[in-house]
């Protein structure tokens, strides 16, 4: 597998014209020994030159147990919360740990992708990424994760751009989504509310909106269909959202929610509200980790592969060590329907 050459420290002491001594004080944040005006020189040079300090190497030469880095993109601190990263999380680190390999974990904010200490201070041989924000903001994260020159997993997002040190690891989520809509369409609704959260971006739920939408629009039956946000989707902010929503359009025939939790917030507010389900409003939800099977009506849902998804990653990555390449560009895993009583 064809690498750039790496930018070497005495480089970046000869582009900032200072010691080589200074640019080590930098990359190790001996930010104390330092000028602030030393300090943003050197980091300029760094920059320029995408310098990267680099221990992988080292541990190749002298260690069997390499190290592989797992950045979350994630607007939250309570990032761990979320199912979808703690399946996939989860898939990756058991399957590395059975093959004598270590895992380095982080979240990082979108805003804050490229400063991060992991893609700084390089200190792993392969990556696996969940990246989110704004198209631009994760636009901006894969340029700087090209840059790395390490064999690195996209999980639920795929670019047009193509290496050899690349593999994008998703589900169908349009499909799944379509499939979804054709459930809820055969019941003949009116009126259709998808109910998303507005914390986060992630590449694959803007999939499953456009399934959705690009469903019911198909079947032009459905005589309004709407979108809201509800805060970071918790039951909270689900509950105030759908509140505000009914106060100035009345109860929809249907509510697609793009995750579970959404879901159990909607059934929340609509038994409140002592709205018959799925009768006069039907609900689903979407990833079935676990709480489609809590209430005492079994939500309609799509099943998410993330923990095989999880698995797949490292294996990839474990190839890509092995034989310098991974198997195929872009893995994508069917999502099954699960019927419940709510659509």
């Amino acid at each position: 597998m064809a690498r750039t050459k790496r930018v070497t420290l005495r480089q970046v002491a000869e582009h900032a014209k200072v010691s080589p001594m200074t640019v080590s004080n930098f990359v190790n944040g001996r930010f104390d020994l330092m000028t602030p005006e030393m300090r943003e020189k050197v980091g300029q040079s760094v920059k320029v030159l995408n310098y990267r300090r680099n221990f992988g190497a080292h541990l190749l030469r002298t260690s069997k147990h390499w190290s592989i880095g797992i950045i979350v993109v994630d607007a939250s601190d309570q990032y761990l919360s979320d199912g979808y990263t703690t399946q996939i999380i989860a898939g990756v680190s058991n399957t590395l740990n059975a093959n004598g390999f270590s895992v380095m974990l982080q979240g990082v904010k979108p805003d804050a992708f490229e400063t991060s200490n992991m893609l700084t201070n390089l200190q792993t041989d392969g990556l696996c990424v969940l990246l989110s924000g704004s198209e631009v903001q994760r636009a901006r994260q894969f340029e700087a994760i090209q840059a790395l020159q390490q064999p690195t997993v996209l999980f639920l997002e795929a670019f047009e751009q193509k290496s050899d040190l690349l593999c994008s690891v998703m589900q169908d989520d349009e499909a799944a989504a379509q499939r979804l809509a054709r459930r809820v369409l055969a019941r003949g609704p009116k009126s259709v509310l998808i109910v998303t959260s507005g914390e986060n971006e992630w590449a694959a739920v803007n999939r499953r909106v456009a399934g959705i939408t690009g469903e019911i629009d198909s079947a032009r039956t459905v005589e309004a269909l709407d979108i809201i946000t509800a805060g970071d989707g918790r039951q909270h902010d689900v509950i105030q959202a759908l509140e505000a929503y009914v106060a100035a359009n009345g109860y929809p025939s249907a509510i697609m929610c793009i995750n579970d939790e959404i879901a159990l917030g909607v059934l929340k507010a609509l038994t409140l509200a002592g709205r018959r389900v799925p009768e006069e409003t039907s609900v689903t939800g979407f990833n079935a980790f676990g709480l489609h099977d809590i209430t005492a009506t079994a939500l309609t849902t799509m099943q998410s592969p993330a923990y095989e998804m999880g698995c797949i990653g490292a294996r990839e990555v474990l190839q890509a060590l092995e034989k310098g390449a991974f198997s195929q560009d872009v893995i994508t895993l069917p999502v099954d329907l699960i019927e419940g009583d709510t659509a």
